[in-house]
């Protein structure tokens, strides 16, 4: 047994180089940068502390999109599972705290992540619920190799939150999480705007003054505005791979609010200016709308031929 957890470094290591050789898109860095902290993905009070605090608010998002823009009518679909049936991709999933929260919505769940220590940490606490048993697997990969494996159209829905802004081709990555959708299936991203808010939010107080997350968490360089991620989703809709066959319909952008004041996130309308009602309106639409944190989301349309 020691033998073997001494090995285990070494294998992880070898498995990390193989996923880079073959993703354009993976920033080698930043994979080490989260799997050095591999440990800590279900601290509640750890570095992650935040992710923890808005992963019930994401995961009500991301149901009711689906309840908005996917068929009604799916076997043993019910209020106590409304995603049952659906075959769900989370990419990037980090220690599967998202990934856990879709599974027990009744997901059938892949959750994939480049970081070989992630997703041993995240199959070891899955493990710990027989409930996740039948319907969430992980994976050490990236959505460039599951695309070449399972090819494009393979799931109803896929999720990649928080990962974006940490590639190293953003287009290319969207492109690839696209082409993974099936026809008449959503795609859920969600980031952090490139905003003098964002910069004094999460990288001077956050890292350097309220130390929530290690300094070199966040690159403000690399923060990806709505404007940029809705012409990522234009361009994978002109890639070679759509030829053409699916409209790529930005059907959603909304933000996610910090309140401070109450310790907790909420989605907010991204059309429209928010102030922070606990704070009595002092800092007016600071931390609302789409200056921080944003989630968007994509339907896939198959195109109807015309006459």
């Amino acid at each position: 047994m020691h033998q073997q957890l001494r090995r285990l470094p070494l294998q992880l290591n070898t498995r990390r180089s193989r996923l880079f050789s073959s993703a354009s898109s993976i920033d080698p860095a930043e994979v080490a940068k989260f799997a050095a902290a591999s440990s800590q993905w279900w601290n509640p009070r750890g570095e992650f502390a935040m992710l923890h605090m808005m992963n019930p608010v994401r995961t009500r998002y991301i149901r009711d999109q689906v309840l908005a823009h996917l068929p009604a009518q799916r076997t043993g679909a019910s209020p106590a599972f409304p995603l049952k049936s659906l075959r769900v991709l989370d990419v990037g999933c980090g220690g599967g705290l998202l990934s856990e929260s879709l599974a027990r919505l009744g997901a059938n769940v892949t959750a994939l992540d480049a970081s070989p220590e992630n997703i041993a940490m995240a199959t070891h606490h899955a493990s710990l619920d027989p409930m996740l048993r039948d319907n969430l697997s992980f994976k050490a990969s990236t959505a460039e190799d599951l695309l070449a494996e399972v090819g494009p159209g393979f799931y109803d829905i896929v999720c990649s939150l928080e990962v974006v802004e940490h590639v190293n081709s953003p287009k290319e990555f969207i492109g690839n999480c696209l082409d993974l959708v099936k026809p008449e299936g959503v795609a859920v991203f969600s980031t952090i705007n490139r905003t003098p808010t964002s910069y004094l939010f999460t990288i001077l107080l956050a890292e350097h003054l309220l130390k929530w997350v290690p300094v070199g968490t966040h690159d403000h360089s690399k923060y990806i505005t709505p404007q940029e991620l809705d012409a990522f989703v234009r361009n994978a809709q002109d890639r070679d791979s759509n030829n053409g066959r699916y409209a790529l319909d930005v059907v959603d952008v909304s933000g996610i609010l910090y309140d401070p004041i109450q310790n907790r996130w909420e989605v907010v309308d991204g059309r429209r200016s928010r102030s922070l009602t606990s704070c009595g309106g002092v800092i007016p639409g600071l931390l609302g709308n789409l200056e921080m944190n944003y989630l968007m989301t994509v339907k896939k349309e198959p195109r109807v031929a015309s006459d």
